[in-house]
């Protein structure tokens, strides 16, 4: 059930991410707020795997900020929250699927012409194609 859930905001986040190039405070915090209720409820996976994707998520709130928002502040505080649900292990495999769909995406748009170099591209709709396929194969 919480797997269909985690889909559904992911969708959700996805489709506002293409549509306003952003990700509503609200929908971020009651995503915070249910995955850190869900791991006291549950506890899914150990508190030091579930530091250390809150860690990785940090990370990439650093690299939020260095670069400006390079990377968008919204994508990591999703990667922060998915890092908390999901456990270090998980949430890198997830990374690891947004990554490699991300790639040819932004390789076929750039060959296309229908891109820049500087170009950016919502991020969410990767971030749930990396869970989907971190269901599907189980990688994580």
């Amino acid at each position: 059930m919480s797997q269909i859930i985690c889909i559904g905001a992911l969708a959700g986040m996805s489709v506002s991410d293409m549509i306003f190039r952003k990700v509503p405070e609200g929908m971020l915090v009651t995503a915070g707020v249910g995955a850190l209720l869900y791991q006291c409820m549950f506890r899914t996976a150990d508190g030091w795997l579930v530091l250390a994707g809150a860690g990785v998520g940090g990370c990439f709130l650093l690299l939020s900020k260095v670069t400006k928002e390079g990377i968008g502040y919204g994508d990591s505080w999703g990667i922060l929250i998915l890092g908390i649900y999901l456990g270090v292990w998980n949430l890198l495999g997830l990374l690891l699927g947004a990554f490699a769909l991300l790639l040819p995406a932004g390789m076929i748009l750039f060959m296309t012409g229908r891109c820049k170099r500087r170009t950016s591209l919502p991020f969410y709709p990767f971030l749930t194609g990396g869970y989907i396929l971190v269901l599907l194969t189980g990688v994580g």
